[in-house]
Order: C-alpha cells, then sequence, then structure tokens
C-alpha cells in the first residue's frame, strides 16, 4: 500500500502522515514513512527519527543525477533513475534510520541557496514510487511536498491512494476540489480527512467536495498542537486515524 498525503502548506500533512504511520504499525505493518517535501523541516521529530542522509545525497546528489542520466530523457534536471523494480530490502539502509518500528527516509532537501528548483527531488520520487514492490504487509505513507506541483510531474499516477488533508480555511476547500480533479486524471482513488474539524467546518466543506469523500475528521488535540509547536515526538494515538486505517486496509483488500 503506498499512500500519498497532499494537502496546502499547514494543513497538517505531516502530523496526519504520522498518525498514519503509527497506526499501521499497530496493525502489523512494516512501515516506511517518506519526506517527499523538500522544505519540511520537521517530520522526522515528529516521527522521533533521528535525522539521516537523504536519498538525493546517497545518490550522489544533483550531480550524481545528472551523470545517470538516460539517453534521450527530455531534462538533465529530472532523470529518470529507478530502472528495475525493487523491494524495501534494496534501500540503501544508511538513509532509512528507525524510529520506534518505523523507518523514515527523505527524499531530498533544498539546502543552500542558489541550488537550483526541486526538480530532481521529484525525478527520484516518481521512478521510487513506481518501481518500488511493496509486500502484503508493507506501507509506505509519503508526505507531499506542499499544493500540486507534484501532480503536474505525474508523481500521484504511482500511488495507491491520496490522502487529500483539507484544515478550516477557504483556500484549504478550494484546493480539495482541485486536488478532487488532478487525482481523477492521475487515475488514483482519493479520500479526505478534515482536520482541527467541527460542524462549522464539515457545513462548509459540503459546498466543494461530496461529504462522502471525507473518510475521517481529526478533532483538534492539544497533545498533537504542543507536538508541533515544540518539534517533539507525536505519542498520542488519535481513534479516528486508526479507523481511516482499518477503513483504508479494507479497501485495499477489497480492491
Amino acid at each position: 500500500m503506498k499512500f500519498l498525503v497532499c494537502g496546502k502548506g499547514g494543513s497538517g500533512k505531516s502530523t496526519i502522515s504520522v498518525l498514519m504511520a503509527r497506526a499501521f504499525q499497530r496493525m502489523g505493518k512494516r512501515v516506511l514513512l517518506v519526506d517527499a517535501d523538500e522544505s519540511n523541516l520537521g517530520l522526522h521529530r515528529l516521527a522521533g527519527s533521528p535525522s539521516a542522509e537523504t536519498l538525493l545525497e546517497t545518490l550522489g546528489g544533483k550531480a550524481g543525477l545528472k551523470a545517470r542520466k538516460q539517453s534521450g530523457f527530455p531534462s538533465a534536471t529530472c532523470p529518470a533513475f529507478y530502472e528495475a523494480n525493487f523491494s524495501w530490502e534494496d534501500i540503501p539502509e544508511r538513509c532509512v534510520p528507525e524510529a520506534d518500528g518505523i523507518r523514515l527516509l527523505k527524499i531530498g532537501k533544498i539546502k543552500t541557496f542558489g541550488e537550483g528548483c526541486a526538480c530532481p527531488m521529484g525525478g527520484v520520487l516518481r521512478p521510487f514510487l513506481d518501481h518500488f514492490k511493496a509486500g502484503p504487509d508493507d506501507c509506505m505513507i509519503v508526505d507531499m511536498a506542499a499544493g500540486v506541483e507534484h501532480f503536474g510531474r505525474s508523481v500521484d499516477a504511482h500511488g495507491d491512494r491520496i490522502i487529500g488533508i483539507i484544515d478550516p480555511s477557504f483556500e484549504s476547500f478550494k484546493l480539495a476540489r482541485i486536488l478532487l480533479e488532478l487525482s481523477a486524471g492521475a487515475g488514483t482513488p482519493i479520500a479526505f480527512v478534515l482536520n482541527k474539524a467541527d460542524e462549522r467546518m464539515r457545513e462548509a466543506i459540503g459546498q466543494f467536495i461530496d461529504p462522502a469523500l471525507i473518510w475521517a475528521e481529526l478533532r483538534e488535540h492539544d497533545d498533537l498542537f504542543l507536538a508541533g509547536l515544540e518539534g517533539r515526538p507525536i505519542v498520542v494515538e488519535a481513534a479516528e486515524i486508526d479507523e481511516l486505517c482499518r477503513r483504508l486496509e479494507s479497501a485495499d483488500v477489497a480492491s
């Protein structure tokens, strides 16, 4: 199972990604939590994981990717990387540290002024998702970059389901409708999670998407708020996300 967690910046993508990872781990899954947001600096803290070398660095950085450019590929900045199927065990050990039974993989980060765009991160992530062959008990949770640029790079066609995170803001409501349209174009089913949900938010979002697509509503939790504010590991369990993950597993088995 490969779940791509999408939404606008600040919507709660990282928090819900960690909650999902922990829920699936408790369900007996082998979980890989993927940080695919080049500007996210705190996912490893929320997961309680040590910081580690990114996959892009393991592959030699942008220069190394350029050297691997396939003949005939249209752009040196977005090369195809993985050319054959691979499994969990083939991921370089030094870039997947473990914390409480969950492994965390960072795709790449913007670290220096003037180093260029984030295209190489997408150039790594897309074939990584495409060629990764998950076992029956493997679960990948991908915290995607904020916004929708990754849809333009066809990354989202390689997940099993998109999880759209909606926070209580008009911008997030509008983005939810766009995510719905883009997921249809990608051919990837989508389910939504309302974050910081209440009755007013539930009523407002119904003007933008079908309420049947909302698979979970996460109310405000002080512990989650403080963990994000202080950059410390999330240890609280959220029954709403546990139920979401059970539903996702059931839907995956049924399909």
